[in-house]
């Protein structure tokens, strides 16, 4: 009978008889239930490494991996390859401005101290470039007329005793041989715009001779404010469009300025002459590198982050086991030989 055998007694005398007869005193069964599941595990286990080391066997090209891995990012990539090529271009441009500022200054040094020419006429203005006729010495014969305009600037440096914020101002310049000029004669402070708080700053009449450097037209961008024509103020050196707002014929009017480097006035010292800018802040190379040093960094950091975020990825292996899992399989094992027990007494009972 099932309640004379010995618990664990597991020689055949002790196995069952019937067809009803659990043997539920065989553990080693049960053990051979959790050796499976093992077994089972270890197996899956072994295929995933399987799986994983064909991903990276020859037959897959590393750059193909490679390409995949790339993909992943291709917003970063397109975010940097923009954020480099504004950089790049922003350094390119300081340098291109650096020439620019060099060949200024050394125009600057090289026109300024030559012996006044004859200021170009209408027979040379279609073939003259700016750099032709910037900062050149030039000298013209006529007579200033009525009227005048009012190029806002600020003087930091001024040669005379006044500066700060003002006006240059130009008057319009007739010459002997019929064609006009404007004429910068110097600058004011703002408070003494009007021409009743600078009386004597009239121009001479009558004809007379005026030396001065020649300057070249502004061009207008985007930033430039417009010129106000009810108070005659501007803010662009602009001759032809100037000479147009004061009535004078265009095509008859030079495509540059004269500064005056003498005070020629009635009586007084206003305008103040001789106020051409001669010297220049010139960053341009600090800015280059400074662009380039941040296009540099962007591209360092990005390096940086794909070649972390590779590594990451190749590191990324799968669960080798889980000994949770593995222990509540065979906790479930357990109580359900406890189960088959309880269940095979109770039928011999």
């Amino acid at each position: 009978m099932i309640a004379e055998r010995e618990v664990g007694d597991v020689s055949p005398d002790a196995r069952p008889k019937g067809n009803r007869d659990v043997d539920w005193h065989e553990e080693p069964a049960s053990q051979n239930r959790r050796n499976k599941a093992k077994d089972k595990r270890a197996s899956t286990v072994r295929d995933d490494l399987s799986d994983l080391e064909e991903a990276e066997t020859p037959e897959t090209p590393a750059g193909s991996r490679l390409l995949a891995f790339l993909k992943n990012y291709w917003a970063l990539h397109l975010c940097a390859a923009i954020g480099l090529i504004i950089l790049a271009n922003l350094s390119l441009w300081q340098f291109s401005r650096l020439d620019q500022k060099l060949a200024l200054i050394e125009r600057v040094e090289t026109r300024s101290t030559k012996p006044p020419a004859s200021a170009p006429g209408p027979a040379t203005w279609e073939g003259l470039s700016a750099d032709d006729i910037d900062y050149l010495p030039v000298q013209v014969t006529g007579q200033f007329i009525m009227g005048e305009l009012f190029y806002f600037d600020t003087l930091n440096k001024p040669k005379g005793k006044l500066g700060g914020q003002g006006y240059f101002i130009y008057a319009p310049f007739i010459t002997q041989d019929g064609w006009t000029v404007l004429v910068n004669r110097g600058f004011v402070p703002k408070d003494r715009k009007d021409f009743s708080t600078r009386l004597g700053s009239a121009p001479p009449r009558g004809q007379i001779t005026i030396s001065g450097l020649a300057r070249r037209a502004e061009e207008p961008s985007l930033f430039s404010a417009e010129p106000n024509f009810e108070s005659h103020e501007w803010y662009v050196r602009e001759p032809k469009v100037m000479a147009d707002a004061m009535g004078l014929l265009v095509e008859q009017t030079a495509p540059y300025t004269i500064d005056l480097q003498e005070t020629v006035s009635i009586a007084g010292s206003l305008p103040q002459a001789g106020e051409t800018r001669m010297t220049f802040s010139n960053n341009h190379l600090q800015y280059a590198f400074t662009w380039a040093g941040l296009a540099l960094t962007l591209f360092g950091v990005y390096i940086a982050f794909l070649i972390k975020a590779w590594f990451s990825h190749s590191k990324t292996l799968p669960q080798v086991s889980d000994e949770d899992d593995l222990e509540e399989e065979e906790a479930q094992e357990t109580d359900r030989y406890k189960m088959i027990s309880d269940a095979a007494r109770k039928a011999r009972k």
